[in-house]
Formats: C-alpha cells, structure tokens, sequence
C-alpha cells in the first residue's frame, strides 16, 4: 500500500500549475500581433521601391522578407537560450522581446523602402528570438514529466490561436483600414503583452545552476533529429508565405480569403495541440511525431496542384493537424532528454523550427521565381521523408527514471 505523503506528491505533479495559464494568455497578443505581421508583410512590400533587390520577381521578395525574421530569430536563440541558463532567469528577455518587438511594429507603418524593411525585420528577429527559450524554460518549470505534453500542448494552444487569428485579423484590417492602421495595432497588441508580462508573470528558476558538463552522445544525436525534423516540418509549412502574391493571382482571391486560408492551418492546429499532448504522454513521443511527419508528405505535394482557394484551407487545415502532431512531442521530448539547463538545449529545437520558417519561403521564392511553381513542394516532402526515417531509426524515448535523473 503507498504512503498517503507519496500519493498527495503525486497528485500534485499530474496537476497543471495555474501560472501555466497566466503566462500563455499574458503572451497571447504579442502572437497576435506576430500572426498579422507574418501574413501581412509579404503583401504589403508588393510594389516598394528598392536600391538593392530591384528587379528581382515578387516572390523572392515575399520570401525573402520571411526569411530574414526566420534566420535572425535562429541565430539568436541559442546565444539568448545560454545566456538565460547562465544567469538563471528568464523574465527580463521576454520583456526585452516584448519591447523590441513593439518598437519595430511601429516603426513598420512609417517605412516605405523595401530594403529598410528587410532591415527591420532582421531586427524584430533578433528581438522575438531572445523571448523563445525563456518562455519554453517557464513553461517547463510549471509543468511535470507526467504533465509535460498537456503544459506544452496548452501552451502550444494559446500561442497558435493568436498566431492564426492574427492572419484574419490582419487581412480584415489592411482591406477596410489600410496597412499602416494594421501596423499600428500590431504595436498596441505588443504593448498589451509588454504589460501583462511585466506585472502579472512571475520569475522562474532551476532547481539549481546548469551544469557544464557535456550531454551523453546518444541524446545529443537525438536532439539532432529532433532539430531535424522541426527545421523539415517549419520548411513545408512556411514555404506557402512566398506564394501568396503568386496564390492571389493564380486563384483569384484577395486578402481575406488568404487570410482565413493562412490561419485555417493554425486554427486547425491549436485544436488539436492538446489533445496531442495527452496522446504522447500517454502513448509516447515517438509513435506521434512519426505519424505527424508522415502525414505532412502529401500535403506539401498537394499545395503545388491547388485549382482554387477552397482547396488550399483544406490542405492548409489538414496541414495543422500534421505540425501539431509533431511540434508539442518533439518539445516534451526534448525537455524529457534536457535535464537542468532547458532554455540552451531546447533552444536547439526552437532555433531549428525558425530556421525552417526562414528557409522555407526564401527556398519556395527561388525555385517558383526561375524554375517551376511545383518543385519546392517536392523538395519538402523529400525532406519530410528523410526527417521521418531518422527520427524511426534515431529515436529512444528516456524512461521515467532517466528522466528524474537528469531533471
């Protein structure tokens, strides 16, 4: 029979820390801000003058101006990820993302020159990327091993629902009121953030100092595939932003049938972002990523082939269920594989997932721009299939003792 004292320590670990929902909603509208700026910026640079890039076709510019958030927001967390583990705090670089973020959003609807915004997303990226691996630290120091997959899937939730309403909201805007009144409330919705995590989110810390010592190297190569296959899934779910212009011309539409086409892929995500959390801490990480990876294959092929805008919220919703099949397994896991120092390693993942959303509409831009509108979307199923084999062949989840072990 077990101890009364060992069951209420068990009931407390499988039960979700309240400060889990404080943090999510308290970022909610900074991602709502993100999701507007995401699908907003590849329009809006339609027809800008530039000193640098004049010349080159419509989609390498929306791809490009994509990619340089993507990559400077890459490069920047695992710097920020070290940087929070070394002084063990995580508060002040959400805040200073929050802030960063809220400054260049405004600074957009003065901005004119097309290679003045490539400049200023790349520092937005910057910004935005000191905020990831803190937060995903908070979010792991609020949950269990028991609990992980539901805290991430929640997480995961509210963050997706801002990113996705974010695009209609976006396009709803810039057709009745302009793009500079879009940019604007992108900055009013930063600040909302700025304030909710600066007065009702609380610091949260390691149970000790992060060690320096080196991971073991077959969980070092499993962070690799994880990395992996992050960087394949964002490549075939962001590719589509270099397309829009192309997609609004081809199909027919205009901003807000691409909006709710953009958003139908998020909105379809968060709902089942949690539930397939619970599914991995129930059945493990593993079986989930594998059938979410594999699920995206076709759909990549599939966006090339789209005959009209009904189709591509179709394949864009289905494409939801895809990422949230593997981005909230593939976060636990790498938190389960982490141990102590979660903000430098997760970065790794982090890092890979927004360097797949740099590459994917830079990659769609070139190829669709001086080659053919179909081969980027066969390039990224190859690339999920690859991803899809090692994390089959690579892949050990932790046991639960190895897991208490290490964190």
């Amino acid at each position: 029979m077990k101890d009364p004292a060992s069951l209420k320590s068990s009931n407390t670990h499988d039960k979700l820390n309240p400060a889990l929902y404080v943090l999510s909603l308290s970022k909610l509208f900074k991602d709502l801000g993100t999701g507007m700026l995401a699908f907003l910026l590849p329009l809006y640079i339609v027809g800008m003058d530039s000193n640098i890039f004049s010349g080159t076709p419509i989609v390498f510019r929306a791809g490009l101006i994509a990619t340089v958030f993507g990559l400077s927001n890459a490069l920047s967390q695992p710097f920020f990820g070290r940087l929070s583990d070394n002084l063990n705090r995580r508060k002040p670089f959400v805040v200073m993302g929050m802030a960063g973020f809220t400054l260049i959003s405004f600074t957009y609807a003065n901005t004119s020159n097309f290679d003045y915004m490539i400049l200023l997303r790349i520092v937005q990226g910057i910004t935005v990327g000191a905020t990831v691996p803190a937060i995903v630290a908070m979010v792991t120091h609020l949950s269990s091993k028991s609990t992980r997959g539901t805290a991430i899937g929640i997480y995961s939730t509210v963050r997706g629902f801002g990113f996705g309403t974010g695009s209609i909201a976006g396009g709803v805007i810039a057709s009745y009121f302009g793009y500079v009144t879009a940019f604007y409330v992108c900055a009013l919705l930063g600040i909302a953030s700025l304030i909710l995590i600066s007065f009702f989110v609380s610091e949260t810390h390691n149970g000790q100092p992060s060690s320096a010592s080196s991971q073991e190297p077959a969980k070092g190569f499993q962070f690799i595939i994880l990395s992996v296959a992050m960087f394949m899934m964002m490549t075939g779910i962001m590719i589509i932003f270099a397309f829009l212009p192309e997609y609004e011309s081809r199909l027919g539409t205009g901003e807000i049938s691409l909006s709710i086409a953009v958003s139908a892929y998020v909105i379809v995500r968060v709902l089942f972002q949690t539930p397939m959390g619970i599914l991995s801490d129930r059945l493990g990480r593993k079986k989930i990523i594998a059938m979410g990876l594999l699920l995206n294959i076709p759909i990549v092929i599939g966006l090339g082939y789209v005959d009209n805008v009904t189709q591509l919220i179709i394949l864009r919703a289905i494409q939801g269920i895809s990422m949230a099949a593997v981005e909230t397994p593939v976060m636990a896991l790498a938190v389960d594989l982490a141990g102590i120092a979660v903000s430098s390693k997760v970065s790794s993942i982090t890092a890979s997932q927004a360097a797949g959303m740099a590459l994917g509409p830079i990659m769609g831009g070139i190829l669709a721009g001086y080659i053919s509108f179909e081969l980027p979307f066969y390039i990224c199923a190859v690339m999920l299939l690859i991803s899809l084999l090692l994390v089959i062949v690579g892949i050990k989840e932790p046991t639960d003792s190895q897991v208490r072990t290490t964190g």
